[in-house]
């Protein structure tokens, strides 16, 4: 099921506010652009120790996404390029409470992505 994004009202008050509709849909939609910024690069968001491989590759990590919030990451390490990670999840601990999942890539025979499926979040 796809995430929505809420959809604010303009009816002149928000929350006791006089901020009108237009301008809080487009925070929502910076919200929304910059969380999967941050789940396309997810080493931005390791805070704190990180679980790695015997070769390096990062496979659990506590994250902190840019507004604060917490979460967890876990990686998949590829199995033909030690060090290098084919797929992981991003958990969001706070509202808006979300999973980022970037399903496993496809690599050349030198260990080059050469397909990266889109990430998927429930």
């Amino acid at each position: 099921m796809p995430v929505q994004k809420r959809t604010w009202i303009d009816d002149g008050q928000v929350i006791r506010t006089p901020l009108a509709a237009d301008p809080l849909n487009s925070l929502e939609q910076d919200l929304w652009d910059a969380l999967m910024q941050s789940a396309a690069d997810p080493a931005m968001l390791f805070t704190g120790a990180v679980v790695r491989t015997p070769a390096g590759a990062p496979v659990s990590a506590t994250i902190t996404w840019p507004d604060g919030a917490p979460g967890v990451y876990s990686g998949t390490a590829s199995l033909d390029f030690p060090g290098a990670v084919d797929a992981y999840t991003l958990t969001r601990a706070a509202e808006p409470f979300l999973t980022f999942t970037q399903p496993a890539v496809t690599r050349t025979p030198r260990g080059a992505v050469s397909n990266r499926p889109p990430i998927t979040i429930s």
